[in-house]
């Protein structure tokens, strides 16, 4: 599996799990319609704790593939996020307290139903304590809590090593 693959897998059953959009931090874009999560990958490959598993095996036309798989690890940061407002139904709505719901609904789906989401493809390793993010913008305060998750995948590479030929061996007596 692929980093890409993985963080893939992880955004769309937590953006279903939520049912609010899971957006990738940094973009240029206008901003989102609250709440919303936004996501990092801090780092997309954690070497594991061997050199991997080596093995060759034929492709269709006969070339010889290696390939190295290893359990790698990934680590990922979440803040969800809310700001004070009045909803659609003109109920007001608490910006510490849904952005901190937020990240719980979150940080649960990593330690219960997500686990059987991901399961058998990603391992969700630990998920760290939630904390304040929050901020000051101009004149208010953008509400925020936020969470890392390690999880644990396996990792592929493959490369073309060509075509492997039996040699035969000559054996000459008397020559010398």
């Amino acid at each position: 599996m692929k980093a890409a693959d993985v963080r893939d897998k992880i955004i769309a059953g937590l953006h279903q799990h939520l049912q609010v959009p899971v957006l990738l931090a940094g973009q240029v874009s206008p901003e989102a319609e609250l709440p919303y999560v936004i996501y990092s990958v801090t780092s997309h490959y954690i070497k594991g704790a061997t050199l991997g598993h080596f093995n060759l095996r034929r492709d269709s036309s006969g070339n010889v593939i290696e390939t190295r798989s290893e359990q790698a690890g990934m680590s990922l940061s979440f803040t969800a996020c809310s700001q004070n407002r009045m909803g659609d139904d003109g109920a007001w709505i608490q910006g510490e307290d849904e952005a901190m719901s937020l990240a719980e609904a979150a940080q649960g789906w990593f330690l219960q139903s997500g686990r059987r989401f991901l399961s058998p493809c990603v391992v969700v390793e630990s998920v760290e304590n939630a904390a304040s993010r929050s901020m000051l913008i101009v004149d208010e305060e953008a509400n925020r809590y936020g969470f890392d998750v390690l999880v644990k995948y396996i990792r592929e590479d493959g490369a073309d090593v060509g075509e492997i030929k039996t040699a035969v061996a000559e054996e000459r007596i008397g020559t010398g």
